[in-house]
């Protein structure tokens, strides 16, 4: 069974599924313990051990069916053959089924149903299941590029891309690259331009204006009303500010490389969104737990410093986010109170997603606007983009703020390209005034 079962894992990988030599060692040790015998217990055996999703699931079963096929009763040449017990190498495609012989297109028109077509939507979601990575990762550079050619913001399907100007000066700590190494009087000097960013982003022209019987008169419209009537304005319209609905859920990354970003876009969303009733905060290295309370009374100055004990400082160096300070303590001491996060364990997007999907806190309603910090690093993990997708689905908008350039974006163990097609706004955020254009986004559309 043993040969048997390494020719079925290379058929897997030679489909594009990635197994791990740990995944064949944990599908032997199923199959020892469901034995060989029953064909489903096999099946559900290696399934549970070598298929990761969905999509993977769907490949299993196509593969096991034609690998494991049972022996055939007639006597004809090649009739029941199966590849698992011939000793074949596996080709690319070779688990795929027989494809018909193309027909004309004339019987393709009649055989085409009329009534039921499928929707455009539906459509595009099938179309993004079934790219592979590096077709993802194709079309996410050339989003960006187009962004970078149509100005700030660019326009690609649903998708739209915000990008940074390059620094006019480096020394300014407003455009300090946060995903570099900083001492803590860096981090404080930093944090000492936070003020100033909420002062321009109050001072901005935000709220949305609808049309009121009483308030004050609204100028511009009296003029598009008078030129479309010919110079008479019969009425005038007053204005007033329209009554927001809107519920924010943050879901922030704070691990290692993202905590210093996290801490300074959390002390300025908190002057902007109201935290507890009309917005969750959501932090996560490896699964989401909700902080909102920590983080209000953190903003407010009311916070105090943990009771339990500090872990001991690691060889890293500065914890990131200890020179974010409120009320004389740091981001960093904050989260170190905060039960539930690990914060040495490795950030894993995909569990969190699905954790969020199943979880009560779940986001989710037509005025709901979920907002992601994190740079979409999975560390290897299983990215879960479907998990994402119907996140997405049940929610007005998805915002991702990505506090790295540009240029790394979809490299190495990078997932955005996956999650890209249900993201409404990405933002590059490498500083702070990156950060700051985010909070102004929710500030002022949301």
């Amino acid at each position: 069974m043993i040969p048997a079962l390494v020719r079925f894992v290379e058929a897997l990988r030679a489909e594009g599924r990635a197994v791990s030599p740990a995944e064949v060692v944990d599908a032997t040790r199923a199959l020892d313990l469901v034995g060989i015998e029953r064909r489903e217990l096999v099946r559900a055996a290696l399934k549970g051990t070598l298929a990761k999703d969905r999509r993977a699931a769907a490949d299993f079963d196509r593969l096991f069916d034609r690998f494991f096929a049972p022996p055939a009763r007639g006597t004809g040449e090649g009739g029941g053959r199966r590849i698992g017990a011939a000793g074949e190498r596996p080709r690319p495609g070779g688990g795929e089924r027989p494809v018909p012989a193309p027909k004309p297109a004339a019987r393709r028109e009649a055989e085409r149903p009329r009534s039921a077509p499928a929707p455009s939507r539906e459509r595009n979601r099938l179309a993004r299941s079934e790219r592979t990575p590096d077709e993802a990762r194709e079309e996410l550079r050339k989003r960006l590029e187009s962004a970078r050619r149509h100005g700030a913001l660019g326009e690609g399907g649903r998708l739209r891309i915000a990008l940074r100007p390059a620094p006019h000066d480096a020394r300014d700590p407003a455009v300090a690259d946060l995903a570099r190494r900083m001492t803590t009087a860096e981090e404080r000097a930093i944090a000492r331009e936070v003020p100033k960013r909420i002062q321009a982003i109050r001072l901005q022209a935000g709220r949305r204006l609808e049309r009121a019987r009483t308030g004050r008169p609204w100028l511009r419209q009296v003029l598009r009303e008078s030129v479309s009537r010919g110079g008479v304005p019969f009425t005038i319209p007053f204005r007033t500010p329209r009554r927001k609905r809107t519920r924010v859920v943050l879901l922030v990354d704070v691990s290692y490389s993202v905590a210093r970003a996290a801490g300074l876009f959390l002390l300025m969303a908190a002057r902007f969104l109201d935290l507890g009733r009309r917005t969750r905060v959501l932090a996560f290295v490896d699964r989401p737990v909700d902080v909102t309370s920590e983080i209000a009374r953190w903003a407010r100055g009311g916070a105090c410093a943990p009771e339990r004990p500090l872990r001991p400082r690691t060889a890293r160096g500065a914890r990131p986010g200890e020179g974010i300070e409120a009320g004389g303590v740091s981001f960093a001491d904050v989260l170190e109170g905060v039960r539930g996060i690990n914060l040495e364990a490795p950030s894993d997007y995909g569990r969190a997603l699905h954790a969020l999907l199943a979880a009560r806190i779940r986001p989710r309603g037509r005025h709901t606007v979920l907002l992601v910090l994190g740079d979409g690093r999975t560390n290897r993990f299983d990215p879960l983009p479907w998990a994402l997708e119907e996140l997405a689905r049940g929610c007005r908008a998805v915002v991702w703020l990505v506090p790295e350039p540009a240029a790394r974006w979809g490299t190495h163990d990078s997932a955005l390209p996956s999650y890209a097609p249900s993201v409404s706004v990405l933002v590059e955020a490498t500083d702070l005034d990156g950060l700051a254009s985010g909070v102004a986004m929710l500030a002022r559309r949301f």
